[in-house]
């Protein structure tokens, strides 16, 4: 019997034969440009190569013994799994292969190309793949984000960047992880790739899950990006538990415990985009947040997180299939192949592949990587979101004050405050001190905690300042619990001769580290440059004193951004004293002295009262 050829593929009486009944006949003869041929089938799969090219336009090849596989012989391959080598062999390749030519020479849509990639290369199969795919193709096709009218501020270059490759991202269904360091701007980033969603889509629908003390935070910073963007606070008692509560809404912003509780009305909705800030929270793919995450509909989610390898490998698997399911495999597969009980196994294992494999979807840029578009300090002003019971208890302090009528009582309920917004600890002897408890009592805790993550897996050094002394040690025990270090302390407890070599021990140790100070005690002539990050936690009512406590690290010496965290409960005294420290550092270029603040405590708290209805 002989067959004939067609464009690569053997028939007979013009029907093709299976690739089965081929392997069975071994040889064969067949008509191939007019000339009797005699072909042997292979008994070994042929081992192919792929080779993935961006122009003109994305596309593969494929190669067999270092040849390009010619026309006829792709389209042998595509239709019955074999192809013709030399005029003499027929060349079979195994069921996996064919799935890969199947979808390698199939009309790919941007997520599945990338598993592509990344499957090809974890098999061998192909070799020199785009460093950053995603940047090639958005800049190959000039796409760049439209978020004008609805975003007023000015991004630093690196942002816009950002928000133009997050854009990218979204318009194809990418899910991506924003990994940008510390202090860079990821939320400014976010509420422009918000603006450039709404202004394609009037209508579109965007989920923003936060922990719960920055709700507040992320309602004002729409207000100051995105004035025209109102966005809607899902949270609390007082929110409605069916999802038509929600459709009036473009963006909605929840803590990710509002979400978890109220999953079963939300997964009734769709949402556009999809956004998880500080996503480290969801580390834990088996933890209840992210099993509820999972039940969400979704079209493209983008996680935030300055730490997207906190402990393990597996917090990459967990934020990547948060984003991008599957795309690193089941947690099984990924566990089998990268994490073992033993470090030197896992650290034998091919990291550099899942190291590309993350970059394709992750952008992460560091302070030094950008340091010439940053000013020399990032005040960072971050209101805090009560909670409940918080709240209660404050509005309770509040309320006393509101019935001392002659503001005779006022002094030492002004100090009650202070203590209070340091932490509700301090007014209650009893309150459990570890680290779950105080974290629990304080969501400016809690926040500061979130903060000191970061900074430790950055290896970097922060100054936490505190006014008085039971908050001093309830942040020094908790740095020692939750990290393991002993931050050294100066406050008015330590000897005078003692306060240099505790700075120079946290200026000379390696990695993370922390120092407390009191404001007053230790704010001024102390030269503490070894410090990146200033964390004010405790509010001065006295602008002068922050100013000269942060310049213990911003300062001649200092070559690094140094990061300034201003922290405080909104809706609250400590914003109304936040609001006045801004104002007079805009309205005055010198450093006021301590002289020159005339305003008592006791003015700054009646005047307040006041704006409240007295």
């Amino acid at each position: 019997m002989t067959y004939l050829i067609n464009n690569g593929v053997v028939e007979y009486d013009n029907v093709p034969i299976s690739s089965e009944e081929l392997y069975k006949q071994g040889r064969l003869n067949a008509i191939c440009n007019g000339e009797v041929i005699s072909l042997v089938a292979s008994k070994r799969p042929a081992d192919l190569r792929f080779h993935f090219y961006i122009n003109p336009q994305p596309h593969f090849s494929v190669s067999f013994k270092g040849e390009l596989l010619d026309t006829q012989q792709l389209t042998s391959l595509k239709q019955q799994g074999y192809f013709v080598a030399n005029a003499k062999r027929i060349h079979f390749v195994s069921s996996e292969i064919k799935t890969h030519v199947d979808a390698a020479f199939s009309d790919l849509h941007l997520p599945s190309l990338i598993k592509l990639l990344r499957t090809l290369s974890q098999e061998g199969l192909c070799e020199q793949l785009p460093s950053n795919l995603l940047e090639t193709l958005r800049t190959k096709n000039k796409r760049i984000a439209h978020h004008e009218k609805l975003f007023v501020q000015e991004l630093y270059p690196y942002q816009k960047q950002g928000v133009d490759w997050l854009s990218f991202c979204v318009d194809n269904g990418v899910g991506t992880i924003l990994a940008d360091d510390m202090g860079l701007g990821k939320t400014a980033q976010i509420i422009a790739l918000c603006c450039d969603t709404l202004e394609k889509n009037p209508n579109a629908k965007i989920l923003i899950v936060v922990p719960n003390p920055l709700l507040d935070n992320w309602k004002r910073e729409f207000a100051f990006f995105a004035p025209q963007v109102e966005p809607y606070l899902h949270y609390g008692t007082a929110r409605r538990g069916v999802s038509s509560a929600l459709l009036g809404h473009n963006v909605v912003i929840m803590p990710y415990t509002t979400m978890a509780f109220d999953i079963s009305m939300l997964e009734e909705l769709y949402f556009d985009l999809a956004v998880f800030d500080e996503a480290s929270m969801l580390k834990n793919p088996n933890s209840g947040r992210s099993i509820a995450v999972r039940r969400l509909d979704i079209g493209v989610a983008v996680a935030m997180s300055g730490t997207p390898v906190e402990n393990s490998l597996m917090d990459a698997w967990s934020l990547s299939d948060l984003v991008f399911p599957r795309y690193l495999g089941s947690q099984e597969a990924f566990k089998s192949r990268y994490v073992h009980r033993d470090l030197s196994e896992t650290l034998s294992a091919n990291l550099e592949e899942l190291e590309a494999s993350l970059r394709q979807i992750t952008l992460r840029r560091m302070k030094k990587d950008v340091l010439e578009q940053l000013p020399e300090k990032l005040d960072i002003h971050l209101p805090v979101s009560q909670t409940e019971s918080e709240k209660l208890a404050y509005d309770n302090i509040i309320e006393e004050m509101q019935n001392d009528a002659d503001g005779s009582g006022i002094l030492p309920m002004i100090n009650k405050l202070q203590q209070f917004t340091a932490h509700p600890a301090l007014l209650n002897p009893k309150a459990p001190t570890d680290v779950r408890s105080l974290s629990a009592q304080s969501a400016k805790f809690e926040l500061m905690l979130l903060k000191l993550d970061a900074i430790a897996l950055s290896a970097e050094k922060v100054i936490i300042f505190a006014t008085f002394q039971k908050a001093i040690d309830l942040v020094k025990s908790a740095v020692k619990e939750k990290y393991g270090i002993t931050a050294g302390v100066i406050d008015g407890r330590t000897p005078n001769e003692e306060r240099q070599p505790l700075i120079d021990e946290f200026s000379s140790s390696e990695g993370f580290d922390v120092l407390i100070l009191h404001p007053r005690t230790a704010g001024m002539g102390l030269n503490i440059t070894a410090a990146t990050h200033v964390i004010h936690y405790c509010r001065q009512w006295n602008p002068a004193l922050e100013e000269q406590a942060t310049a213990r690290a911003w300062r001649n010496g200092q070559k690094s951004v140094v990061s300034v965290y201003y922290m405080y409960y909104a809706n609250t005294i400590e914003e109304t004293i936040d609001e006045r420290i801004r104002l007079k550092q805009q309205l005055s270029d010198r450093v006021v002295s301590v002289a020159d603040e005339k305003e008592t405590d006791k003015q700054i708290m009646l005047a307040y009262l006041e704006t409240l209805g007295l």
